[in-house]
């Protein structure tokens, strides 16, 4: 009995901590708003596509990178070409924002975006074209 006990609490322990996510969630383009570090606003911005075939583009101030993803419960993975994958916390998303949490260098770094509202953004970046 007391088994059973423990086990109803840790079941609802884990459960009241994080939403899970999928991956049709994210899907679409993606624009930052903000983006701290240790709560101080840093001037960086980003930009991000994610593609219904796992794949992602995406710009971070000058660098571009591309690649799959995946989502797994509230983390979602980033595995660029040649790059060890990289986990990053989905802190929340909805429709059209999302906050990710991420750890540099024991840092904690947030970035705050809203979802372009079309499809096809015109002179949105362009990952592949190395003008």
């Amino acid at each position: 009995m007391k088994f059973l006990a423990v086990l109803i609490v840790t079941i609802f322990i884990a459960s009241c901590g994080y939403s899970t996510y999928n991956q049709r969630q994210i899907e679409g383009q993606w624009f930052s708003d903000s983006w701290t570090s240790d709560g101080e606003e840093t001037g960086m911005r980003a930009w991000l596509a994610f593609d219904s075939d796992s794949t992602y583009r995406a710009i971070f101030n000058e660098r571009k990178e591309q690649g799959t993803y995946w989502i797994d419960g509230y983390k979602l993975y980033t595995h660029a070409e040649e790059n060890e994958p990289i986990v990053v916390k989905i802190e929340s998303l909805e429709e059209n924002n999302m906050i990710l949490e991420m750890n540099r260098s024991g840092v904690k770094e947030v970035l705050m975006f809203t979802r372009a509202n079309v499809t096809t953004v015109p002179g949105s970046p362009d990952i592949l074209d190395e003008q």
